[in-house]
């Protein structure tokens, strides 16, 4: 009886035990009472922490609204129509399911960074029933607190691989971090009624809303007239007239008058087979071709990552564990494709000039100013002409109106500073094309370079100096707006929009700042010129040279590799020190390579360097830089739904093949035939007959 009496004692005990327990971790007052205070206080106050973050997350699934008319919008159409959505979907009436089928929900995997949502943009634009429907792409700014919500904020953020808010510009860089939700309402509401229907329903849960009015879309909305679009279709049917016409009246003979050669420089069956002719050019400069397509397949490859991260994956965070990997740093430096060109710009540059000063002693600047304007001008003007009051007419999207038709309003607005080549002083914000900044550099470059090359010319010690003072101002320029802005020009891991645009304005896009690898070019071809550039070497001490030369490439390439890995702090002086070095490294690289090719060092790599492929891409080569960009956000704004992210995707065959075939379209019905313009009313070349 004792033995019973004590095991019912000991159940008893357990038992408060338990619930003493249970009601001491819950209530945080009475345990601080309890004799176990120091010990199972702390357990308490984790188990706090995690509770808090656990139902912050729990409530973007459980509170997420799924119905977001603006019940409360600004106008009674708006009002009266939301209500008779709510009613006829308590009716099933199958506009109103629609309606509410077309509008995002909260899936599976936010986790993996499946957070944008776009719900389903033709269906929202098929609802034409008793109330008709308008989608629009609200940005979402999520805020997961408590201290064990960080690292699920990190995973919702898909690793805050490009920190953004939803006030940042968004049609050329990604809002990274901000999460896109398609959502249906009548035709008769506002942006601004979503926003603030969204804004008091997701208050609660810590999301901050914007709704602008250029991503909402209704069908078959008509835009109003404009003149632009009048001359851009009154410029492109001329252009087509032209091309018509000079490749039926082509009959293959050179000579005749100024009209039939301007007919026949449209001819397209004469620049077809010019760009297919793969014959070595007399004014050809070894090394070019090859260096000029390498560097341009890189910067397309990078040009294609920004443009994905535009794009929503099922699996997003795999994208920022891909680019956040050391072997990133590829396509991180990118600046140093771009410092490519624009080395080897100055020296193309610097050796026509040359050979201009050698034969005339003098240089025709209003020739030669008139020649870059003809190479420059008619196709960067088609694309923008095309881009701004074409293009948004082609097609439709979510993000069609933030990746093209808010980037044809930027253009139409800011296209005259293209025009003038100024374009780039002016930020990225405000610039149409952005990825053009390179030609409005170059033209500023080139205009800088005239009379620095007579003086060079004319008084060799003088025009060193000259040069190398530039270029260590430069390079001097380079490394106080890094430290003064607190902006990089490498992106790393973290980085914000705001810090891109700040990198742009104040340093990226300006000559002052990027001059140092151009008159590295220019040097180089004045070296070049001279008796003393070629220098007799061994095979062994050949292969010595190209040994030190790529070991230097991939330092320069690899050396920051640092600042793109997952968690990276950012610090002023390894990002100075990249801007200001990283030129220089990169230019002695180019010049000691070039030079090799330039003297036949090149071994069993000349079948490489001397390559076919480069020889046709370097025809095409303007036409791929100005076209990409539109291919790619094309692209982005037509896609409907999210996909699984792959490495692959960057190679994506479809894209590149458009590419290769516009680039090589708009060569031959564009580029070359003003080229040849030059040539007939302006070139000293070609002799001038009066008009029969």
């Amino acid at each position: 009886m004792a033995a019973r009496a004590c095991v019912l004692l000991s159940l008893v005990c357990a038992c408060a035990a338990r619930e003493c327990i249970e009601l001491t971790i819950g209530d945080n007052q009475i345990f601080s009472r309890s004799i176990f205070n120091n010990t199972i206080l702390k357990v308490a106050a984790n188990n706090e922490s995690l509770e808090s973050s656990r139902v912050n997350l729990l409530d973007l699934w459980d509170k997420f609204p799924r119905i977001m008319v603006p019940v409360n919008g600004t106008s009674e159409q708006c009002r009266r129509d939301s209500r008779l959505f709510l009613d006829s979907l308590d009716r099933l009436e199958l506009w109103a399911l629609k309606m509410f089928d077309a509008t995002a929900k909260p899936p599976s995997g936010i986790l993996s960074g499946n957070g944008n949502q776009y719900g389903d943009f033709d269906e929202c634009l098929g609802i034409d029933g008793a109330v008709r429907g308008k989608y629009c792409l609200a940005s979402l700014q999520v805020t997961i607190g408590g201290e064990k919500g960080q690292h699920l904020d990190y995973l919702v953020h898909s690793g805050h691989y490009i920190r953004s808010n939803v006030t940042d510009m968004g049609h050329r860089l990604p809002r990274y971090s901000s999460i896109l939700w398609g959502v249906c309402i009548p035709s008769s509401c506002s942006s601004f009624d979503l926003e603030d229907e969204l804004s008091h329903k997701l208050s609660d849960l810590g999301i901050s809303v914007k709704v602008q009015n250029t991503m909402c879309t209704v069908k078959n909305f008509k835009r109003p007239y404009s003149f632009g679009k009048t001359l851009t279709i009154t410029f492109f049917l001329s252009i087509i007239l032209l091309l018509s016409l000079g490749t039926m009246l082509d009959d293959g003979k050179e000579d005749g008058t100024n009209f039939e050669k301007l007919l026949n420089a449209f001819s397209l069956k004469r620049n077809l087979r010019k760009v297919f002719d793969l014959s070595d050019s007399p004014t050809r400069v070894k090394g070019v071709d090859a260096f000029r397509g390498i560097n341009a397949f890189a910067l397309l490859l990078a040009h294609k990552s920004m443009a994905m991260a535009h794009s929503p994956y099922v699996n997003k965070t795999s994208y920022s564990e891909v680019f956040g990997m050391p072997w990133a740093v590829i396509g991180r430096s990118a600046i140093i494709y771009t410092d490519s060109f624009l080395y080897l710009s100055g020296f193309l540059n610097a050796h026509n000039l040359l050979q201009d000063l050698e034969k005339k002693g003098t240089i025709n600047f209003k020739d030669r100013m008139l020649a870059r304007w003809f190479r420059l001008f008619p196709m960067f003007l088609s694309i923008m002409l095309f881009c701004t009051y074409i293009l948004p007419d082609v097609n439709n999207g979510p993000q069609w109106n933030l990746v093209v038709e808010e980037h044809s309003r930027v253009c139409e607005k800011n296209m005259w500073k293209s025009f003038l080549f100024i374009h780039n002083y002016f930020g990225f914000e405000e610039m149409c094309l952005t990825h053009t900044h390179q030609i409005g550099m170059d033209m500023q470059l080139y205009v800088a370079t005239l009379p620095l090359m007579y003086i060079l010319w004319k008084f060799r010690k003088t025009g060193l100096a000259l040069i190398v003072g530039i270029a260590a101002a430069s390079t001097v320029l380079r490394y106080l707006a890094i430290h003064w802005y607190d902006i990089s020009m490498f992106v790393y891991y973290g980085i914000s929009v705001q810090k891109l645009l700040d990198a742009a304005r104040y340093s990226y896009i300006l000559p002052t700042h990027r001059a140092t690898i151009y008159l590295i070019g220019v040097s180089m071809a004045f070296f070049i010129k001279s008796k003393k550039s070629h220098i007799k070497l061994s095979d062994n001490q050949a292969r010595f040279v190209w040994a030190l030369c790529f070991a230097l490439a991939a330092y320069t390439i690899a050396s920051p590799y640092q600042m793109g890995l997952e968690g990276y702090k950012y610090e002023h002086y390894p990002a100075a020190m990249f801007a200001a070095v990283t030129p220089i490294l990169w230019g002695l690289f180019m010049c000691v390579a070039h030079w090799c090719i330039c003297n036949d060092y090149t071994g069993s790599g000349k079948a490489f360097v001397e390559s076919r492929i480069f020889k046709f891409f370097n025809k095409i080569a303007y036409a791929v830089y100005l076209t990409q960009f539109p291919i790619f956000f094309y692209n982005v704004g037509i896609q409907r739904h999210s996909e699984y992210y792959t490495p692959m995707l960057l190679f994506q065959l479809p894209e590149m093949m458009v590419i290769l075939v516009v680039s090589i379209l708009t060569t031959v019905a564009i580029e070359m035939p003003f080229n040849q313009v030059y040539r007939i009313y302006f070139g000293k070349s070609q002799t001038k007959l009066k008009d029969k």
